[in-house]
């Protein structure tokens, strides 16, 4: 999940590591001038639906970085806290990934622009790179991130498909 307040990306993903399947994909958004406890409260809604009717093994999600404005800091904290907490009180492991990480296990290039990651996620997922939105296709790269880090972690190595 790329976790913000107006806009959380989020991507399902079946995947072995090598072979990566979208289920599904796309963005939980509240209106500009809705106020912060509406919003994480539908970004809370949004992601119980999403644990109810996909039952995910895991999560991924962006770690926290560095913000130079507090305020945003903190909203996206807020935004980050309610998205962890649904996810938690379902028992789905959670596991973080720092943006440069992504980046590189699906671009090879840890400072690749939104672009390319866009590019290259939608070519792995099949998904249509003008009709995804950004923060989803942010969401499928988490996702083959964790996809991928899970099978090296596991040693297994698969053979080359035929």
């Amino acid at each position: 999940m790329d976790t913000a307040l107006r806009c959380t990306g989020f991507g399902v993903l079946e995947s072995d590591g090598r072979r990566f399947s979208t289920v599904d994909c796309g963005v939980i958004q509240s209106p500009r001038a809705a106020p912060l406890s509406e919003c994480l409260r539908r970004l809370a809604g949004g992601i119980r639906e999403l644990v109810r009717t996909y039952s995910p093994a895991a999560a991924a999600i962006e770690g926290a970085f560095y913000f130079k404005n507090v305020r945003t800091a903190m909203v996206l904290g807020a935004a980050r806290g309610a998205v962890i907490a649904v996810l938690s009180e379902h028992d789905v492991p959670i596991f973080e990934y720092a943006p440069r990480r992504v980046k590189q296990a699906v671009c090879g290039y840890g400072n690749a622009d939104k672009q390319q990651v866009a590019l290259l996620v939608s070519r792995i997922c099949a998904l249509d790179v003008e009709e995804t939105p950004r923060d989803a296709t942010d969401a499928m790269a988490l996702a083959v991130c964790h996809a991928q880090t899970m099978v090296a972690a596991q040693g297994l190595y698969l053979p080359d498909p035929l």
